[in-house]
């Protein structure tokens, strides 16, 4: 595995995407090809973070952990419009505060999580702890990772959630590093300081039906509208990605 894997395709702006915790870059292929069928001109990037995917292991899974080693992958040239799905949110915000050296001209955050329960907490920190599950088959391993990530059904494809799996111990696991969730996650105030420092225009939505998300409390905490996904929950890209190519070429216009 390299440091971060990071796959392109395209031609024109350059648009990076980052994809939520457990999952891998392998998320954004609806959101490409409904744009692809568009004919939206862009050239597109897609990272698998530190510790998931084809991505190695690190033991820095801050946010600027995460944000260095995606910076350092990238390659140097035009400015970037950036879009972010829950904790790829987070790294987006920690990109684009003009400290790295990128020129991040847009940022989309979807889905980031602002408040979290105890239990939510609770849960973070045993799944830190558990020992990654050994499969002697490789289709239930990649079962598994398509549980987790979303990577399932007719729009993706084996090697899509292949991605997402390691031979280890004479059978497979997912490659996710559990060590991911053992820092506790970004709350309110230092999400707030964070976006503040941002320095490109930013436009946050969500879908209406995600259960760990108020529209309300995301403007509230980082300061900005939210676009409100209709139809949609979580995992938005998957479930409307019609709707998040539009949030891409309204980024792609500023």
């Amino acid at each position: 595995m390299g440091e971060v894997h990071v796959e392109s395709g395209g031609d024109g702006p350059a648009v990076l995407f980052l994809h939520g915790s457990g999952a891998s870059g392998a998320v954004w292929r609806p959101v490409l090809d409904e744009l692809r069928g568009r004919r939206t001109p862009f050239r597109w990037l897609v990272a698998d973070l530190p510790g998931h995917g084809r991505s190695a292991h690190r033991q820095d899974y801050s946010p600027e952990g995460y944000a260095d080693a995606v910076a350092k992958a990238l390659p140097a040239g035009s400015p970037l419009t950036v879009i972010g799905h829950s904790l790829g949110g987070l790294v987006g915000m920690t990109l684009a505060d003009g400290t790295r050296g990128l020129a991040v001209a847009s940022l989309t955050v979807i889905a980031m999580k602002v408040a979290w329960t105890e239990e939510e907490l609770s849960r973070r920190a045993a799944l830190a702890a558990k020992a990654p599950r050994i499969f002697g088959d490789e289709e239930q391993a990649r079962e598994l990772f398509g549980r987790v990530s979303g990577v399932r059904g007719p729009a993706f494809t084996d090697e899509d959630r292949a991605g997402g799996i390691v031979r280890s111990d004479g059978g497979y696991r997912l490659s996710a590093d559990p060590g991911i969730t053992r820092a506790a996650p970004a709350g309110g105030p230092e999400l707030a300081a964070r976006i503040s420092r941002v320095t490109c225009p930013v436009e946050l939505a969500c879908g209406d039906q995600d259960p760990g998300i108020d529209p309300a409390d995301l403007a509230e905490v980082l300061g900005h509208p939210v676009t409100v996904l209709p139809g949609a929950g979580h995992d938005v890209h998957i479930e409307r990605p019609d709707l998040v190519a539009d949030l891409v070429e309204r980024a792609l216009s500023r």
